[in-house]
């Protein structure tokens, strides 16, 4: 993404197309790639190297002419192209249907708070990038986190690690300092904020107990990174349900909406596991599928492994031979910590290899992950040598991050 200030129409077209849905940041990345080698701007090297057809580009590249004569916001040019994609309506029926909305709901929220000071006390954001910010955020009718990600100053990964961070100051009683520093922990290892608090001896059991509306379209990967953080944002700051602002914002449809409410129902009533019901979600979306038709599907023909043992998961991936643990597990251990104090006094697993073991096998027993993929991420690990973080990046396996510590 363009790291100046977005005074440009690439620029300004690169967060209509990426905030509406039209292309992802990869095929996006490869457009700004060819656009400088060619000297193209972005709209010309999406058609030429095909990445992006004339049709898909007709509502941002009208919606960019707005933004520019300052008939809209940016903000207001994001959601009408999403509108546009989503429920198939012109670009000037997208922008009343939002005016009329914006007067129903309108909520005035200070652009300094608890995200920006956090931001500051983990120098992740100085005073005069806050006070450019500002202004910016304010003509683009934006908040300030999406900005600042959108302006290039703040990385999605860092937004989302501040908003939690946000999160467990209220609701856990995270000290701010403490919280401060896991984020620039995080930063300078390119891990989770979880992970940092977690080797920083600060960490605190955040809420794990049902999944949330807008972690069930993540895992389905019908919504982005940035998608979850905007809306993250405006259920932290406008007091809004998250359910809501998904629908207000054109991310979603109701009739999606209430099948997600749906599977959740059903996850808390023990009839899905978690990524059952988010492939249910992707079937309901992608595919239009009745939710209940889905939900009976994957009840009764996709039965769930419910091996979790910690030993099984080591040998499947590869980590540790069977004759070595049934020789360290002569002592009879008889829970995964115990197992884990075993395997380290044995040598047969680094510290680091017991964590990442111990995380995966919480999300497999909550659900949030299938046995193979439980497998495959600790195997990339040892063959990789990467982190946890980076696999589930890599395999584009995406789940929860306050599901993975009940072991903690």
């Amino acid at each position: 993404m363009p790291t100046s200030s977005m005074n440009s129409s690439s620029s300004l077209l690169w967060p209509i197309l990426l905030g509406s849905g039209v292309l992802s940041r990869k095929e996006l990345e490869a457009g700004d790639r060819l656009a400088k080698e060619l000297d193209l701007q972005l709209a010309e090297a999406l058609l030429e190297s095909g990445i992006a057809e004339e049709s898909q580009l007709d509502a941002p590249i009208k919606a960019l002419q707005q933004v520019q004569e300052k008939k809209i916001t940016l903000d207001m040019a994001i959601r009408a192209v999403r509108l546009v994609v989503q429920n198939k309506v012109s670009l000037d029926e997208a922008i009343k249907s939002i005016e009329k909305l914006h007067q129903q709901t309108h909520i005035v929220v200070s652009v300094t708070n608890e995200l920006t000071q956090l931001l500051m006390a983990a120098k992740m954001l100085s005073r005069e990038e806050l006070g450019d910010a500002i202004k910016s955020a304010q003509d683009a009718g934006m908040m300030i986190g999406s900005w600042l990600c959108k302006d290039g100053k703040l990385p999605i990964k860092e937004l989302l690690a501040a908003m939690s961070g946000v999160l467990m100051i209220r609701e856990n009683g995270l000290d701010k300092e403490k919280a401060a520093q896991g984020l620039r922990y995080a930063q300078q290892r390119e891990i989770s904020f979880e992970q940092a608090l977690f080797e920083l001896g600060f960490f605190i059991h955040p809420d794990a107990k049902t999944t949330r509306i807008g972690e069930l379209f993540e895992m389905a990967n019908l919504i982005s990174q940035e998608d979850m953080a905007e809306c993250m944002e405006i259920e932290l700051f406008k007091k809004k349900q998250f359910g809501q602002i998904l629908l207000e914002r054109g991310m979603v449809t109701r009739e999606q909406l209430e099948s997600a409410e749906t599977l959740l129902a059903s996850i808390g009533g023990g009839t899905l596991k978690p990524y059952q019901a988010a492939e249910a979600l992707k079937k309901v979306c992608k595919e239009d599928k009745d939710v209940y038709a889905a939900i009976a599907e994957y009840q009764l023909i996709f039965k769930a492994d419910t091996n979790t043992r910690l030993g099984d998961l080591l040998i499947d991936s590869g980590i540790c031979l069977r004759s070595e643990l049934e020789k360290a597990f002569a002592a009879n251990a008889d829970s995964a910590v115990k197992i884990g104090k075993v395997l380290l006094s044995s040598k047969l697993l680094t510290e680091e290899t017991l964590y990442k073991t111990l995380r995966v096998q919480t999300l497999l027993r909550f659900g949030y992950l299938q046995r193979q993929q439980a497998v495959d991420l600790l195997s990339y690990c040892a063959e990789k040598d990467a982190s946890l973080d980076q696999a589930f990046e890599d395999l584009e396996i995406r789940v929860p991050n306050r599901m993975q510590w009940s072991w903690v």
